[in-house]
């Protein structure tokens, strides 16, 4: 009777264990699933801001340009003129 007490004890460790295996393991898929999104959104706010930077460059750069196209466009004053 004692080796089906010690059996029996023992089942019920090892069943313990499991639940709290179990219970462990999802807990730490939630948390994964969780910082693997956190990540995805840091990332992508990086992303974002990068290329806002980038972009906030380009249109300094459109600005100056068009600046100087419309300096090179606006007709010449009668004094400016060159004559041959």
């Amino acid at each position: 009777m004692e080796v089906v007490t010690e059996y029996v004890d023992h089942r019920a460790e090892l069943e313990e264990r499991i639940r709290s295996l179990e219970s462990e393991q999802t807990t730490l898929l939630t948390d994964i699933s969780s910082l693997k999104e956190k990540l995805t959104t840091l990332e992508l706010e990086r992303h974002a801001a990068s290329l806002s930077n980038e972009v906030e460059a380009l249109r300094t750069e459109k600005a100056v340009l068009e600046e100087k196209v419309a300096t090179y466009s606006s007709p010449i004053a009668p004094s400016e003129s060159y004559t041959v």
